[in-house]
């Protein structure tokens, strides 16, 4: 039986169906440019799908044609001499991205269109990245004169290696979809008419395989990564994050299912127990 369940705002769209939950960005006037309440609202959403224990995998995605999220909004970047409006758009960006890094679900990023700025942010935050041909992925900070965040640079380099950040990042030069697969920006590119099926059929192979298997191997692959970047603290974190994860594995009634299925020749029923 599908379970749907759905809320939404004039911003930010949430729905989970199947398991698959689903975080829709909408602010189409400004090409899905995010503002310090968007981010404010994305933040609350990803934490509750996070909570949901419905939910096993989560697409992030664009509303409309022209872009999956087009940066920071600029409109708002006058009020910003203010210091008290810098440090709350500060706060809102680094809550939205710790979010997203402390998601212990699997999260695809379904890029069409326009990927810019804090847009890329949120693509390298994800564990896949599924673009049309259409796409164009960019960091300008450069050309705006922002800095961009420490946090989000190092998950660029991680994933491109540092020429092709450096790159990116001194230009501000657009990368089309090809050139970032070619890079390793992004992992798959499809048609424009192919893109929904092809997360929606990855969206699905994951969300029927057992959920705490697929949730130890996001923290084996985040325990790397953290232990990769350097620091003991957040390291031995994830580390342990992540023994405890496989641990939990290993008594689960999700385990005894999976060898029963196999023996009947039949598809497992995971619970997520």
């Amino acid at each position: 039986m599908t379970a749907v369940t759905e809320t939404s705002s004039p911003r930010i769209r949430t729905e989970v169906r199947d398991a698959v939950g689903t975080v829709e960005i909408s602010n189409p006037a400004r090409r899905n440019a995010l503002s310090v309440a968007m981010m404010t609202e994305l933040a609350a959403s990803l934490r509750a799908m996070d909570e949901d224990q419905d939910v096993r995998v989560v697409v992030l995605r664009g509303a409309g044609e022209q872009a999956f999220v087009s940066g920071a909004d600029i409109s708002e970047f006058p009020g910003h001499q203010d210091e008290a409006a810098r440090q709350a758009a500060d706060d809102a960006a680094t809550t939205l991205f710790t979010q997203l890094s402390a998601l212990s679900v699997p999260v695809i990023a379904r890029i069409h269109g326009y990927c810019l700025g804090a847009g890329m942010a949120l693509a390298l935050g994800a564990d896949l990245r599924c673009a049309d041909t259409r796409s164009v992925l960019a960091i300008p900070a450069a050309r705006l004169g922002v800095g961009y965040p420490l946090a989000q640079t190092a998950a660029l380099v991680q994933t491109v290696g540092p020429s092709v950040a450096s790159d990116l990042l001194f230009t501000g030069r657009r990368l089309p979809a090809a050139e970032a697969y070619a890079v390793g920006l992004v992992d798959r590119v499809v048609e424009p008419d192919e893109l929904g099926k092809v997360v929606d059929e990855l969206a699905a192979t994951i969300a029927a395989n057992a959920p705490l298997s697929v949730r130890a191997a996001k923290a084996a692959v985040q325990a790397v990564r953290r232990l990769s970047e350097g620091d003991e603290a957040a390291g031995s974190a994830a580390l342990g994050r992540a023994i405890e994860a496989v641990a939990r594995c290993r008594t689960s009634n999700d385990l005894r299912e999976g060898a029963l299925a196999f023996l009947e020749k039949r598809p497992p029923r995971f619970t997520g127990c």
